[in-house]
């Protein structure tokens, strides 16, 4: 294996990028429309705020750190949010940020996907992450040895999807955060992975992550919290959990969210 598996693990997230079409809420199939509501200031300095302080924290923190993370913007995007982002990522060895034109939803994921990737690799283990959410420590290598233990068996040529479903889930209220810890029985596309040969069409984007049991072999860890997702008001998609949810209160939360993230519970009261 060790000859014929050279795997890259590259992450791909959608910075405020006016797609056509991967959008849940109402006016996004209209690019004016769409763009209008993706840049406007009020909502990017919200969204900087939870990218800089939960996101962007988790990929630094990452113990396996040898991963590309593309970052997916808008060609149109103003300049100063473009240097702000730019800025940002500088610190992450393995980012690279990637200005496209509006293009078709998956068209401009493969492209995205395809930048991240080098000549070297047979395989591509390519992993999805919103701007608002969270990893735990060891993702990326929990993710590496799932794919390298995995792949033998599921067959090189197959994808092979991977990931997790124990988490918590933030919920972000001007009264107070509250948060919930959650077990998904549907696999939830916080650090959703796809494994494949280098030259395959196919990436994670390609099905609705809810429903990626019923075209590809797939595995979800439920023995550890893996994720931070976080809840409020510019949520595109519908923050429900398909499980288990309970809410638990902060201090009894307090060790396992600090032995897993790089954040104190203080510091998530206050996003």
């Amino acid at each position: 294996m060790a000859v014929k598996f050279r795997n890259q693990i590259v992450g791909l997230m959608r910075f405020s990028y006016p797609s056509r079409g991967g959008f849940t809420k109402s006016g996004a199939e209209r690019e004016e429309a769409n763009t209008t509501l993706l840049y406007d200031p009020a909502r990017l300095e919200r969204r900087f705020h939870l990218f800089e302080n939960l996101t962007l924290p988790s990929l630094l923190a990452q113990s396996d750190q040898d991963f590309r993370m593309v970052f997916l913007i808008g060609r149109d995007l103003p300049k100063s949010w473009r240097d702000r982002l730019s800025d940002a990522v500088a610190p992450l060895g393995g980012a690279q940020v990637l200005a496209l034109g509006s293009l078709q939803h998956y068209l401009a994921v493969r492209r995205a996907f395809a930048v991240g990737l080098s000549g070297k690799a047979t395989h591509i283990t390519g992993f999805r992450l919103d701007d608002d959410d969270a990893l735990d420590y060891g993702h990326v290598a929990r993710m590496r040895a799932t794919v390298e233990a995995l792949a033998p068996i599921t067959g090189l040529e197959a994808p092979l999807v991977t990931g997790s479903n124990c988490g918590f889930f933030l919920e972000c209220k001007p009264e107070g955060n509250q948060l919930y810890e959650v077990v998904e029985k549907s696999p939830i596309g916080i650090g959703l992975a796809m494994t494949t040969p280098a030259e395959s069409s196919e990436n994670i984007f390609r099905r609705n992550h809810r429903f990626v049991t019923q075209f590809y072999n797939t595995y979800t860890d439920a023995t550890r919290p893996a994720f931070i997702r976080s809840i409020h008001a510019d949520n595109d998609s519908d923050p429900h959990c398909s499980g288990r949810i309970e809410r638990v209160d902060w201090a009894e939360a307090a060790p396992v969210l600090e032995s897993c993230f790089p954040f104190t519970v203080e510091v998530l009261q206050r996003l």
